[in-house]
C-alpha cells in the first residue's frame, strides 16, 4: 500500500482543447466545471502535496491555494511536456511517489484514486495505473520515484505511454469503468459525461 502522505499528486491541465473547439476544462459539467470535476476525487485525500500543471493564460486566474501552480509555457509540446513538469515538481519536493490524474476526466472517482494507493507497492519503482476495458493502463497513475528521472524528459503526446505498456516492468493494473474512463475532447463526450446538461 501506498500512503497518500507520501505522494504528491498532480493534475495535467495544460492542454489547448483544440479538439473541443473552446476552453473544454471551463465547460460546465455536473453543477461544476470540468476542470473542478477532475479534481475532485482527489480533495479529500491527505497527499504531501498537490498541484496542477496549467497554461499561463489559465494560471494567471488560478484561484486555489491549497494546489500550488507548475506553470507549462509550452502547451504545444504536448502532454509529454506538462508530464515532464510534474515530475521536476515530485523530485524537487522529496516526494516519494508522483500520482497524474488529467483535467479532461471528470468522472474519475475518490474510491478509484483510493483503490490504486491500496494496490501500489510502497518501493521507489512502482508503477501502478488504471485500465479501461480493452485498453492498455493509462492515467490515474502512480509512478515511484525510481521513474521520476526518466519522466522528467517525456515528449510530445505519448508521455509515459511507453513506461507503462512496457511488459518489463511489474506494473499493477486495476480495471477502470468506461464511464469514468471516458475524457472530454470534443462537445459530445461533455454530454455523454453529464446526460443530465442542458444545452446552453
Amino acid at each position: 500500500m501506498i500512503a497518500p502522505e507520501q505522494v504528491v499528486a498532480v493534475t495535467l491541465a495544460a492542454g489547448l482543447s483544440r479538439r473541443f473547439g473552446g476552453d473544454k476544462l471551463s465547460a460546465p459539467i455536473m453543477g461544476t466545471r470540468v476542470l473542478d470535476a477532475s479534481m475532485a476525487a482527489l480533495d479529500s485525500l491527505p497527499f504531501a502535496g498537490r498541484a496542477v500543471v496549467l497554461n499561463p493564460a489559465r494560471a494567471d486566474r488560478w484561484d486555489r491555494a491549497d494546489v500550488a501552480v507548475i506553470r507549462n509555457t509550452a502547451p504545444e509540446r504536448g502532454m509529454g511536456h506538462s508530464l515532464a513538469l510534474a515530475a521536476r515538481y515530485a523530485a524537487d519536493n522529496d516526494a516519494r511517489f508522483l500520482l497524474v490524474t488529467l483535467a479532461d476526466m471528470p468522472r474519475i472517482s475518490h474510491e478509484t484514486i483510493a483503490a490504486l494507493l491500496r494496490a501500489g507497492r510502497d518501493r521507489g519503482d512502482a508503477l501502478v495505473a488504471a485500465r479501461p476495458d480493452d485498453m492498455p493502463p493509462g492515467p490515474p497513475a502512480i509512478f515511484g520515484r525510481d521513474w521520476f528521472a526518466q519522466l522528467s524528459g517525456a515528449e510530445g503526446d505519448t508521455g509515459a505511454r511507453n513506461l507503462l505498456r512496457d511488459p518489463a516492468h511489474a506494473i499493477v493494473t486495476l480495471p477502470l469503468s468506461a464511464a469514468e474512463a471516458l475524457d472530454i475532447d470534443t462537445p459530445a463526450d461533455l454530454y455523454a459525461a453529464d446526460p443530465e446538461r442542458t444545452e446552453d
